[in-house]
């Protein structure tokens, strides 16, 4: 049996990425700073993933519910629009944006080291903001600009172990992040307008490319940055 660890399971892309993989019949070890909501899940933990005990005892759950195939979906971010960005902000956002995928996707490596992780592999998720720019979000920018790094990174190290590691990059997801841009007519045209298929993004769109990345159907795909963006990083000119 495979199991799966989802940080940032309470809401949104997270949410539906741990619904779509129990469906697919992974056990389901969920991380959030509030998981009240997540009671479906074969386990819930509330703390934050910057705590090493809270990454540790992650580990071990979803060590003792798989037979040695595990993955790691690092979802959690977090993002601002104050600008300028103080130093505070910077530390938080590259914090829960990079720091804590690297130190979680270490532990993963460690495992796989030890040969307790046999099969299995790791999934970053990134945003628009890993291959574009986007005006006065410079530590987002910088945070998820260094998340498909991290994927080549571990993509390299681990795959001599058959593990294997990716990206997935939403563009405009229908989220509690996004929803000002959502619910303001001319920012909703705006974006819908750069869309090639000509409407947002839903949380299970982010799901399904994580389900597949998580399957036997990809598994010769490695150390690639996947877009779920409807078209929006390919669309040129727009009307």
């Amino acid at each position: 049996m495979s199991a799966c660890i989802v940080t940032g399971c309470a809401a949104g892309n997270g949410a539906a990425i741990a619904e779509f993989l129990r469906n697919d019949g992974h056990l389901v070890v969920g991380v959030d700073l509030r998981c009240s909501t997540l009671a479906d899940n074969d386990w819930v933990i509330e703390g934050d993933i910057l705590s090493p005990s809270i990454q540790d005892l992650a580990f071990e759950k979803a060590l003792s519910l798989s037979d040695g195939e595990l993955f790691l979906i690092n979802n959690a971010g977090v993002t601002t629009h104050d600008f300028p960005q103080t130093d505070e902000v910077w530390n938080l956002t590259v914090d829960v944006n990079l720091k804590a995928p690297f130190q979680w996707s270490r532990r993963f490596a460690k495992h796989v080291q030890s040969a307790q992780i046999k099969s299995g592999g790791i999934v970053f998720i990134g945003s628009l903001a890993t291959t574009m720019g986007f005006p006065k979000n410079p530590a987002y920018q910088a945070s998820k600009s260094g998340i498909t790094g991290l994927a080549r990174a571990f993509a390299y190290d681990l795959g001599p172990f058959g593990i294997r590691s990716n990206c997935v990059s939403p563009g405009y997801i229908q989220t509690a992040m996004t929803r000002t841009s959502f619910e303001t007519p001319e920012l909703n045209d705006a974006r819908k307008k750069h869309m090639l298929l000509k409407r947002w993004g839903q949380p299970e769109d982010v799901a399904n490319a994580v389900s597949f990345l998580c399957s036997t159907r990809s598994e010769y795909i490695t150390g690639i940055n996947l877009p779920v963006d409807g078209g929006w990083m390919i669309c040129g000119l727009s009307s």
